[in-house]
């Protein structure tokens, strides 16, 4: 472990990726840390204990050096029921992120929910391993950042399973919420799927992460898998776990990429 201590540092009204928060390819912020951005911003427009953030798309537009990155956000709808944030994030004038939020009013609904577990077993006594096996040479980041503790890894068939968690807050002295610590795992779907026939490696071009309820304890449980066509174009999905049962469901568009 580096002696990053956090994902991003404050400078004004700006937000500074830390080498924690770099991605493989360069001197690059990884989508998680962005994703988790994002949702920090949303979450600090909610001014009522009924709103619930049920689906956060993360439109990763451009690279993100990791220099100051200015957030504003922008409610586009405040309706009774439904309420969509926009959030932009941008640097030196150029955004390079964008992102919409529904944010559902809770409701009481009528019957018995149903029932269903977690479908595999931990985190509690699987050892702690990595993301991404070693020996690829890639540059240090957010990827060596992440704790895992992998069920079923990306090289024993489909689907994967892993319990995952973010060690660093995001930003220091400040407690990082569950949707964050959430958006910023789910960027880890593409990584964590099974390697399949078709080799990219995949890079994502988007985060959608949809919710039902909050996330209880630090460990996110996900059952990852990837469809990919000769054309270098896919989609990674992933049903979302705490040790209580399901809490939601992510995809993300990818496509190949190089290493380097």
């Amino acid at each position: 472990m580096r002696a990053d201590e956090t994902l991003f540092l404050r400078d004004g009204d700006c937000f500074v990726p830390t080498e924690a928060a770099g991605n493989p390819w360069g001197e690059l912020t990884g989508g998680g840390p962005i994703a988790g951005l994002v949702a920090r911003a949303v979450e600090h427009t909610l001014d009522e204990p009924d709103l619930f953030v049920a689906r956060l798309t993360v439109d990763l537009h451009r690279p993100v050096p990791r220099s100051g990155i200015a957030v504003a956000t922008r409610t586009i709808r405040s309706g009774k029921r439904l309420r969509i944030v926009e959030i932009i994030l941008s640097q030196g004038g150029t955004e390079v992120t964008h992102a919409t939020a529904h944010v559902l009013r809770r409701s009481e609904a009528d019957g018995e929910p149903e029932v269903e577990r977690t479908p595999f077993a931990g985190p509690g006594d699987i050892a702690e391993t990595s993301l991404l096996p070693g020996g690829l040479g890639l540059r240090w980041g957010v990827h060596d950042v992440v704790q895992v503790r992998w069920v079923r890894d990306q090289f024993s068939g489909s689907p994967a399973q892993a319990w995952m968690r973010m060690p660093l807050p995001l930003l220091t002295g400040e407690r990082t919420s569950p949707l964050s610590q959430v958006a910023i795992l789910v960027d880890c779907i593409s990584a964590g799927s099974p390697i399949g026939t078709l080799f990219g490696p995949w890079i994502n071009s988007d985060i959608t992460l949809y919710l039902h309820r909050e996330p209880a304890g630090e460990w996110l449980g996900m059952e990852m898998d990837r469809t990919v066509e000769p054309t270098g174009i896919g989609v990674t999905r992933a049903r979302l776990f705490d040790e209580r049962g399901p809490i939601g469901t992510a995809h993300e568009a990818v496509l190949a990429h190089r290493l380097g």
